[in-house]
């Protein structure tokens, strides 16, 4: 059997308001019907500010999944796998993307788990499902899970062309994935 996973992937900044981030929230449930499970993922950030997040992810998500019978769990380290079983969504918020890969690594087949799911990550969330990507707080080139065979740099600009040729020469030759803030790209992997 086939299954198809789809991969959102965001620039970031997804706290500021506008139609662009409005639409990533929508996104996330437009293919779902009935009762949708959302996983929210904070492994990117620290203890202390998940609760204002998820009030935050929370509400976004209620407003633009119109009428849907929306279903939330914050994930956790110890009970990632079960929860992944459980959830249609994951959505992974920006942050720190060292601590987030660090945890996602722990998680054995994760890209099975995630199969036949909708997976949005935004910044630090694109950043984990891609092979290699350009840390903006680190300002080094990294490596993610490689879920995704692709380069990523997320809050870029056009004048950033010497990160962009920097990251275009790193390693083996992939498609580099280029994500100004609030803006995302849906890649489709099949299974």
């Amino acid at each position: 059997m086939i299954r198809i996973t789809k991969y959102i992937l965001h620039g970031g900044n997804t706290g500021e308001i506008n139609n662009d981030n409005n639409n990533f929230f929508k996104e996330m449930t437009s293919d779902l019907k009935g009762k949708v499970r959302i996983l929210l993922n904070y492994f990117a950030r620290e203890e202390n500010e998940i609760k204002e997040l998820a009030k935050q992810d929370r509400g976004r998500l209620l407003k633009y999944s119109k009428n849907k019978n929306l279903e939330f769990q914050i994930a956790s380290v110890k009970k990632f796998e079960k929860q992944l079983i459980w959830a249609n969504v994951m959505y992974m918020r920006g942050g720190v993307t060292n601590k987030l890969v660090k945890k996602l690594r722990k998680i054995k087949n994760i890209e099975r788990l995630f199969e036949g799911k909708i997976i949005a990550g935004s910044s630090a969330g694109a950043y984990a499902l891609s092979r290699y990507y350009f840390g903006n707080d680190t300002k080094i080139l990294g490596k993610g899970l490689g879920i995704l065979n692709i380069k990523c740099y997320c809050h870029c600009k056009t004048k950033d062309t010497k990160i962009i040729k920097k990251l275009m020469g790193y390693k083996e030759k992939l498609p580099l994935i280029l994500l100004p803030n609030y803006k995302m790209l849906i890649i489709y992997k099949k299974y």
